[in-house]
């Protein structure tokens, strides 16, 4: 395969040199390559769309939800999201329930007491090894993300996905499904999934940062269940970029409980069908006053 410099990418499509490097680094020109300080790109990649284009998919009228800023710094000084978070026996409470119920929502079937077995490291015979894998690399993802203190970029989110995969599809777990948004953001106005992507993740890079914590990982969140990117495992997809965007800015992930199923339905379909995120916000708040509890109560 050829390749091709920063320079010649920057002639062939009329970019400027320093726009070509923040889009590499954002991971939205596909196989660019970091050597040391340069940049290297394949010579038939296609040229990355332009924003411009780009803003007519975003999602318009969004009416983000309020958080309690103070109750929740009370928290985070009493549980901070560090290494010794790890070794929690509340942090490991936290995704274990939470992963049941996300499998569940993505249609796996698996017991309590299976779940347990498998995160304890044995192997439970008439449970699919695909769910054994699952359950290891979700985990180990979500060990990951708590040391992470870097923004999402759409690169970084395809990564995350084909390390959820790992050991089931090493080859193409980073392709996104085709057809569309499973709620457009618009009705009957679609675009392709990858410019859902971008668009999303042009978002997130610039309105969306300046939200209070917890609104831009539930805004984060909400993109990624309304799109669903990929064939499988699509709340789990989402639940991790969530609990990634929280933990960077040192806030425990939610705990999604069983419980709870009808209750976030509702509320993130107020969000996709209105744009009022109100309510879907304070649903996540409070599972995540819910995981802090778990940690002080063990």
């Amino acid at each position: 395969m050829k390749y091709i410099d920063v320079k010649e990418a920057s002639a062939k499509w009329g970019i400027t040199d320093r726009r070509i490097r923040l889009l590499c680094s954002e991971g939205r020109i596909d196989g660019a390559i970091k050597l040391g300080w340069s940049w290297t790109i394949p010579a038939d990649t296609p040229k990355p769309r332009d924003g411009r284009v780009l803003r007519k998919f975003k999602t318009l009228d969004i009416r983000p939800g309020t958080v309690d800023v103070d109750a929740l710094n009370r928290l985070m000084e009493k549980v901070p999201v560090n290494d010794e978070l790890l070794e929690s026996k509340g942090f490991r409470t936290i995704i274990r329930e939470s992963l049941e119920t996300l499998l569940e929502s993505d249609g796996v079937a698996v017991d309590d007491k299976d779940v347990r077995a498998i995160l304890s490291g044995r192997v439970v015979p008439y449970v699919p090894l695909e769910t054994h894998l699952i359950i290891i690399n979700a985990r180990s993802i979500l060990f990951a993300l708590a040391r992470n203190k870097e923004r999402w970029c759409e690169k970084d989110s395809r990564e995350m996905y084909c390390r959820l995969l790992q050991g089931i599809d090493d080859i193409y777990s980073g392709n996104y499904r085709r057809g569309y948004a499973v709620y457009p953001s618009r009705p009957g106005e679609n675009a392709a999934i990858g410019e859902e992507m971008e668009t999303a993740f042009m978002q997130y890079e610039n309105s969306w940062k300046n939200y209070q914590g917890i609104t831009a990982a539930v805004l984060l969140y909400a993109a990624m269940l309304r799109i669903q990117p990929y064939e499988e495992y699509s709340s789990l997809y989402a639940y991790m970029m969530l609990s990634g965007e929280l933990m960077r800015n040192g806030i425990l992930p939610p705990l999604l409980d069983k419980d709870s199923g009808d209750e976030a339905k509702a509320a993130f379909s107020l969000a996709v069908k209105r744009g009022n995120y109100g309510d879907f916000t304070h649903f996540i708040e409070r599972k995540i006053h819910d995981s802090y509890k778990v940690m002080q109560n063990v």
